[in-house]
């Protein structure tokens, strides 16, 4: 009986130990997302946390810790997002930016403060073979799908379009990290950026269409 009652006793302290956790990695969250990567400090947590600086480090580790881990969550949440997407280009465009921008909705202050991490630690430079940059840069590429049924003609390079596209996400990510535009203007920004690229290389009938969405999202 003491047996158990000691391990019931542990594992009421990891639970709170858990959840304790969690309340002041949401801290740190808010603070970086609100004040920035630069000025967030250990203390400043430790403070708006109601703990001791010692605490957090014993929780945590060192700020770069709580960084990686911000950028550890990102990855995870955003490999999840575009599953099954449409084959259509128009659908397809408007399914991955929906996604993304839902996806953020559902924590604004946890996905700016991650992508502030991530620039931080130089995760979306092209250069890093395993970084997000590359990862972001494959979800671009267009569909083989599109050429084999013409709706994509072949005159420009599958990879500049790929860049383009990556480009269109890659610009309206920033302004939105940066606090320039609100979500619905990153859902038509991208967009609409994204649909011009494909109007560069789309048959006749696709860029009917493609002229068509782009004319409505620019009277949003």
């Amino acid at each position: 009986m003491k047996t158990s009652g000691r391990a019931l006793g542990n594992a009421t302290r990891q639970a709170n130990k858990k959840l304790r956790r969690e309340g002041i990695f949401n801290i740190a969250k808010r603070l970086i997302a609100t004040k920035g990567l630069d000025d967030f400090t250990i203390s400043e947590l430790a403070h708006e946390a109601g703990v001791t600086t010692p605490t957090i480090h014993n929780l945590f580790g060192k700020k770069s810790d709580i960084i990686r881990e911000l950028v550890a969550q990102l990855i995870e949440e955003m490999q999840g997002i575009l599953l099954n997407p449409p084959i259509d280009p128009i659908e397809n465009t408007r399914f991955h930016v929906e996604s993304v921008a839902a996806t953020f909705e559902q924590d604004v202050n946890f996905y700016r403060a991650a992508l502030m991490s991530a620039e931080h630690l130089r995760l979306f430079d092209p250069r890093i073979p395993d970084g997000l940059a590359q990862q972001a840069m494959q979800l671009a590429a267009p569909k083989k799908e599109w050429y084999g049924s013409g709706l994509l003609l072949g005159n420009i390079e599958p990879s500049v379009i790929m860049k383009r596209v990556h480009n269109s996400n890659r610009l309206g990510r920033i302004d939105w990290v940066s606090g320039y535009i609100d979500l619905n203007q990153f859902r038509s920004q991208v967009i609409e950026s994204i649909l011009l690229v494909y109007a560069s290389d789309a048959s006749p009938e696709l860029n009917v269409r493609l002229v068509e969405e782009i004319n409505k999202l620019s009277r949003l």
